[in-house]
């Protein structure tokens, strides 16, 4: 029998904020041990609050377990830097209070209707039979607030692996976009050039993008790329090694040591992320990672570097700020229907306006990148133009 085991402990503290209002600061821990026991090739898997308990319960589900998996990984990893900073582990209320005092008086025209900021220290290790023992702390600190102005509304958000969030600058973006859009009026449907920024970009593309390139979903027949496929002019590289990246990491929820993917380069698809299961037929990637703490490790992506030509704002275009109802587009073809959140054409501010197509059609129609990098959650990007897509 061969085993693996995966502890983990996360330790937070978060303030909510409602009217402007400070409502709550909680502090909360979580922890427990997730284990998977291989016999005979077959592999059972099972969460408990105990070592001995998670392991004892994979064992017994092994023997009936249809899923197979011939090993678990062995091997060293190298330290990704800045994924901690011990300033997270001194936070307190008193520090939440603060945060929430310049939050409140940031804000000069708009109301701020709610908003939420947590700061958190992670801790893993992952220990198996082969003789893996590989452990990672590593801190994360998030902003989100929302404002109103007659009628208009807005949102915005600030992630840091450090204490410190750049909350005076995003209650401001959150503020600008909800005066904006209090005077938005609607626009006809038709055929407009789009500029995407990153909040909306990392929404459409980890809904109907990134499952495509996930080896579990290309075996299963649930991706419409291969390797060589052309779907536009952009690179993506899958990259868990960038120093501060929201998702770095120095291994994946496997013990696979981190290593760049690229994914496309050029516009030409050249690798997919594989978990160690399918590693041993796609190659290693090291992006087996977990959904949540205690479930069973699949291919997802890291940090996502997006790379295209630099594009320029010439012509009137809608910018979208971001897009309500990503979740619905389709994983398997690619398709989306999706409401804009904050838009503007031109100089005017618009309401009520939906984009709708195929995420590897209009991939195609991608002209370039513009403005500073940024990341939003998974997705390191800049805006992102296409030409002539249907606006309803």
């Amino acid at each position: 029998m061969e085993w693996e085991v995966s502890e983990y402990r996360i330790r937070g503290i978060s303030a909510e904020i409602e009217s402007g209002k400070l409502k709550t600061i909680e502090s909360y821990v979580e922890s427990g041990y997730s284990a998977r026991v291989i016999l005979n090739g077959r592999v059972g898997f099972a969460s408990a609050s105990s070592r001995e308990r998670a392991i004892e319960m994979a064992e017994r589900i092994a023997r009936v377990s249809e899923d197979e998996l011939p090993d678990f990984p062995t091997g060293k990893f190298t330290k990704v830097h800045d994924i901690y900073d011990k300033k997270v582990e001194e936070v307190d209320s008193e520090f939440l209070k603060d945060e929430y005092e310049l939050l409140i008086s940031s804000a000069s025209k708009a109301r701020i209707s709610s908003a939420s900021i947590t700061h958190e220290v992670h801790e893993v290790r992952i220990t198996n039979s082969l003789g893996l023992d590989c452990g990672e702390k590593s801190t994360l600190s998030s902003l989100i607030v929302e404002a109103v102005y007659d009628g208009g509304s807005a949102y915005e958000v600030a992630e840091s692996r450090r204490a410190e969030l750049e909350i005076e600058k995003t209650v401001k973006k959150a503020e600008e976009l909800a005066v904006q859009s209090s005077n938005a009026e609607k626009i006809e449907s038709g055929v407009y050039d789009v500029i995407l920024d990153p909040i909306a970009v990392h929404q459409l593309f980890f809904y109907a993008l990134y499952p495509s390139f996930s080896a579990e979903n290309v075996e299963k027949g649930r991706s419409r790329i291969r390797i060589g496929d052309r779907i536009g002019k952009i690179t993506m590289i899958d990259d868990p090694t960038v120093e501060g990246g929201l998702m770095s990491c120095s291994f994946d929820d496997e013990g696979v040591d981190s290593r760049q993917t690229v994914l496309v380069e050029d516009g030409v698809v050249k690798s997919y992320y594989t978990d160690w299961k399918h590693s041993k037929k796609y190659g290693v990637t090291g992006n087996g990672f977990r959904m949540e703490e205690n479930s069973f490790p699949s291919p997802q992506p890291s940090n996502v570097v997006v790379r295209a030509d630099r594009a320029d704002e010439d012509g009137e275009c809608l910018r979208i700020h971001s897009l309500i109802g990503s979740h619905t587009a389709n994983p398997m073809s690619g398709d989306f229907s999706l409401e804009c959140l904050n838009a503007t054409l031109g100089e005017r501010p618009v309401k009520g306006a939906m984009i709708y197509g195929n995420i590897f059609e209009i991939l195609k129609k991608l002209e370039g990148e513009l403005g500073e990098k940024r990341q939003v959650e998974n997705t390191i990007t800049g805006s992102l133009r296409f030409g002539g897509l249907r606006v309803v």
